[in-house]
């Protein structure tokens, strides 16, 4: 049985003009419960079409904005996500240092977790992990950092909260954002600095270039083509990642309101169905599923390979997608 864990990065961004008055709640409808004038798309939806199939996701809520909004809306997204049996885990964006008052590191602001100090960043962690815990969060045992943007002093913090899981490691962002660079692409889980690192999974899509698994990047094709070959080769474990907004475009056009993607929405429902009935091989889960057993030595030693013919088809239908996001 392979491990598929569906992650979903929870986060809002503060666009909106007011959103200090508002407490970011015109932000949290659109990026989080994916309001358009169509019905919303957002975690609920998400919720609802992995319920009907009886699949479990992994929500990594992004739980800093709380210290500048206030915690009612972040309680009540933790209440409606544990609440249907889906996991919140931890999320952290530090871009939120520049709108904390009082910072909790002063004179101090970043993009990614990689650019602070180790102390730094436990501080940063502890303030989202005191977030979730009074948001009614349960166990809090996994983290993602915002952008991918960890490395390894992130892992050594993690350790020293006792977040035993992170999933930040992305091969196709360590050139950029992620500082997790080992000395061979990360294809399984690992320990590392007391931490087990779940890289999101990839796939070479063409030769010397990789793809990882996510839905707004991989056409339904080449996830199932992956999923399938990920199981052949006895994997443990396939991470994919999207976002609570994955499911919008437009989103980033204000005063145009954001409008349902439905390229993204049918490679949900279809990925959806696709594990659905292949119970069999694929079983969804959450990292307070697992338990401290050793992992044993990494059995995978390439990365999976997608097919010319299922690179021209995601090419094609980005290119329609495209066309029609400003629409």
């Amino acid at each position: 049985m392979l491990n598929v864990f569906i992650t979903v990065d929870t986060e809002a961004w503060p666009r909106h003009p007011e959103w200090r008055r508002s407490r970011l709640r015109e932000d949290i409808e659109r990026d989080v419960y994916g309001a358009t004038p169509a019905g919303r798309f957002g975690v609920a939806y998400q919720m609802d079409v992995l319920d009907a199939h009886g699949l479990k996701a992994v929500f990594f809520v992004e739980a800093l904005f709380a210290c500048a909004t206030g915690l009612a809306s972040l309680r009540q997204l933790v209440s409606q996500i544990e609440s249907r049996g889906h996991e919140v885990q931890l999320h952290i964006h530090p871009e939120w240092l520049a709108w904390i008052e009082p910072s909790p590191l002063p004179r101090r602001t970043a993009q990614n977790l990689k650019e602070l100090s180790q102390e730094e960043q436990k501080v940063l962690i502890s303030l989202g992990l005191q977030n979730l815990r009074e948001a009614g969060a349960g166990n809090v045992c996994a983290f993602r950092a915002g952008n991918y943007g960890a490395n390894f002093d992130t892992l050594r913090a993690l350790a020293h909260h006792g977040v035993r899981y992170d999933t930040s490691y992305n091969v196709c962002y360590l050139d950029s954002d992620c500082g997790l660079h080992t000395p061979r692409a990360l294809l399984q889980p690992e320990e590392i600095h007391g931490v087990r690192e779940f890289p999101i999974t990839f796939f070479q899509d063409w030769p010397g270039h990789f793809r990882h698994a996510q839905l707004c990047a991989c056409s339904s094709q080449e996830l199932e083509h992956a999923l399938d070959e990920a199981w052949r080769r006895g994997w443990r474990s396939f991470v994919l990642v999207s976002h609570s907004f994955e499911l919008l475009k437009r989103r980033k056009q204000p005063p145009l309101p954001p409008l349902p993607d439905g390229t993204v929405i049918r490679r949900f429902e279809r990925l959806c169905r696709f594990l659905s009935t292949n119970r069999d091989r694929f079983g969804t889960c959450g990292f307070r599923d697992l338990d401290n057993t050793p992992l044993g030595p990494c059995l995978a030693d390439e990365p999976l390979r997608s097919t010319v013919r299922r690179t021209a088809w995601r090419f094609g239908e980005q290119a329609v997608r495209r066309l029609w996001v400003g629409r």
